[in-house]
């Protein structure tokens, strides 16, 4: 064999090598192309996640905005929301966590509580059966662990100790007047102080209802449904006017099912002057955030006769 044979291709071996390499970069199209659907459905799934858990979290938080935040900053807003939703469960770790897929979900104490896209409905739900509740409404629970509380003497000469001095303590319920309850302590470094009274999402939409009707410029059409509210109801006269699409509305508005019941501020002085500012502005953060989320029903309620 001349040394020109010895240099010519195999044609069967070429006939193979083609088709293998075909095959080669048909699979890398492939793969390359469900990675991209992947990615793109995973960054889809988390912008709905996220934008569930915002509307979830403004309803104690109404600035709060989840575009960008790590896992980390949206459950320090989640624990947050507990202050304020006034749920008695500030003993529990509060946490949001990334899954598969780009899901949302939500953890109290390494417990799955459910999926962010979950309905607020069923959120509600599952944060109650953790729930303990007295006959009053409030929770039974202790924030810290057993031990830790005891009741307030009358006066201030056992608090001033305790604020000055102490380390951790926790004071039972205090009633301050007006469906107002009130609890004190230290943890750590932090002292605090929680305000707490009972706003049920049903009662808050009957407030919200009667405003709207307050508001209505038209006498005869105030009248019209003044009227109506004592056939079916504040809430079933407005919802008639408004048409179902309001009622539907509210059915998915986690403004029903999570509502502002407590103000919990904290400071690390250990000064009984700071305690009193401290007790004043918790009061004053409550009484505002139960009139704002009342307005902000009187906004999805609307006008009956206004187009939205």
């Amino acid at each position: 064999m001349t040394q020109a044979s010895k240099s010519k291709k195999d044609p069967s071996r070429t006939a193979v090598a083609e088709p293998e390499q075909a095959v080669n970069v048909s699979a890398s199209t492939t793969a390359a192309t469900t990675a991209a659907t992947t990615a793109s459905t995973t960054a889809s799934t988390t912008g709905a996640a996220r934008t569930a858990l915002q509307s979830l979290l403004r309803t104690a938080l109404p600035d709060a905005e989840l575009r960008d935040l790590d896992a980390g900053a949206m459950s320090s807003l989640l624990g947050r929301a507990h202050d304020l939703w006034g749920l008695g469960l500030r003993h529990l770790r509060h946490e949001v966590r990334f899954e598969d897929g780009g899901a949302l979900a939500l953890y109290a104490d390494r417990s799955r509580i459910g999926s962010a896209q979950d309905t607020p409905e069923a959120l509600a739900a599952a944060y109650a059966g953790l729930q303990a509740q007295d006959e009053q409404g409030r929770s039974a629970w202790a924030v810290l662990p057993e031990g830790h509380r005891l009741s307030l003497e009358p006066g201030m000469r056992q608090l001033r100790v305790l604020i000055e001095d102490a380390r951790d303590f926790e004071t039972t319920w205090a009633a301050a007047g007006h469906a107002l309850f009130t609890r004190t302590g230290r943890q750590g470094e932090a002292l605090w102080y929680e305000a707490y009274r009972a706003a049920p999402g049903r009662e808050l939409v009957q407030d919200a209802a009667w405003e709207v009707v307050e508001r209505i410029k038209d006498r005869s059409l105030r009248r019209e449904l003044q009227r109506r509210a004592e056939e079916k109801g504040i809430l079933g006269a407005l919802l008639g006017a408004r048409g179902g699409g309001v009622e539907a509305a509210m059915q998915r508005s986690p403004s029903l099912h999570f509502t502002v019941n407590a103000a919990v501020l904290r400071t690390t002085e250990r000064s009984l002057d700071t305690w009193k500012a401290l007790q004043k502005e918790a009061l004053g953060t409550l009484e505002a955030a139960q009139q704002a989320q009342v307005e902000r029903l009187v906004a999805l309620l609307g006008t009956p006769g206004s187009r939205r």
